[in-house]
């Protein structure tokens, strides 16, 4: 493409799904030959040759979309005149601080990967997304409001993508809003390992792992076993008020069986700390677990409330409390 170009600059905030939905969009724009580049909101004020901006947002927390507001802020701060463009979540739940930005145009939730143009993959580690939606309505969670239509792609179209990247990408990862929706998911691993790329699984819910499902990945010749397996709490009791449908029990017989398939295995899990009703003989539960099932990784997020979710009626951890417990868990597992 020629440098003089007019020039879209494409950001993005959040999950694995929405890097795939930003390169479905800028492999459109390559498609009708208008040149676009992916960049972060770091390099905002440094870009030259801006004609517009595509903005996809998050709003998995507060932090989050407070991040999408201020990209979008700083890229009428520095090119005014630039037409700005919109997708994803946050502005999806249409908060006076969202309607605020005045940013009239948006692409729906999806419509960008619902096109026949194929998307041709950037990075060297390509994030294939094959489901969207949820439907599980965890008391905390914003995004089944507004991603509640279930959709997964077929198997051959999954396939023909992945054997479509050229040479740099070496390999692949599975995402998905939430995977359990998958139908047949054993054939869809089956099918993917036979097109010869290494790949991995985004994220886990722990009702999927079933027996079955570890037994056809310990099968399978390209999986690398890095598992990142849900759990948000450690304690039964917040998990049912979080309306998650497992048990601390049932989540560490799945770690076992893992251990067991994959010996090397790396098994990471997100936690909510500060959850409305952890109190502190909850969060003592979930330390001890912690320490029993020895994770290798945590991403460790203070609960978040989102306006519009049963959770957010609820009376809140005082902020220094989350913290407190917050600094005990690296203290207690990481120092």
């Amino acid at each position: 493409m020629q440098s003089q170009a007019p020039l879209v600059y494409i950001i993005t905030y959040g999950c694995k799904v929405n890097y795939y939905e930003s390169e479905a969009v800028a492999s459109q724009l390559d498609a009708m030959d208008i040149a676009n580049e992916m960049v972060s909101d770091g390099a905002i004020s440094r870009l030259t040759n801006a004609r517009a901006f595509v903005v996809n947002s998050c709003a998995v927390t507060s932090m989050a979309e407070k991040k999408s507001r201020y990209g979008v802020s700083k890229i009428k701060k520095y090119h005014p005149t630039a037409e700005l463009v919109s997708m994803g979540c946050a502005f999806g739940r249409k908060t006076p601080e969202m309607v605020a930005l005045e940013v009239a145009d948006r692409l729906q939730v999806g419509q960008s990967v619902n096109g026949q143009v194929p998307v041709l993959h950037r990075r060297e580690k390509a994030f294939i997304k094959v489901q969207d939606g949820c439907r599980n309505f965890c008391t905390y969670c914003i995004i089944p409001y507004l991603r509640n239509q279930v959709s997964y792609r077929p198997i051959p179209e999954v396939v023909a993508e992945i054997k479509a990247q050229a040479p740099h990408v070496t390999s692949i990862v599975l995402c998905g809003i939430n995977l359990c929706y998958y139908p047949d998911f054993d054939l869809l691993c089956q099918a993917v390992d036979e097109c010869g790329i290494p790949w991995e699984i985004s994220s886990l819910e722990p009702p999927m792992m079933t027996e079955q499902l570890i037994a056809t990945l310990r099968a399978c010749h390209y999986f690398v076993p890095h598992f990142h397996v849900c759990l948000q709490s450690g304690c039964d009791a917040v998990l049912r008020d979080m309306n998650r449908h497992y048990t601390t029990q049932e989540y560490a017989t799945i770690v076992t069986r893992l251990r067991t398939a994959f010996p090397h295995a790396v098994i990471g899990t997100d936690l909510i700390v500060g959850f409305p009703t952890e109190t502190d003989a909850h969060f003592a539960t979930t330390l001890s677990f912690l320490q029993t099932i020895k994770l290798d990784k945590i991403h460790i997020f203070p609960y978040s409330p989102r306006h519009g979710t049963p959770a957010s009626k609820m009376k809140p951890v005082p902020n220094a409390t989350v913290t407190a417990r917050i600094d005990k868990i690296h203290f207690t597992l990481f120092s």
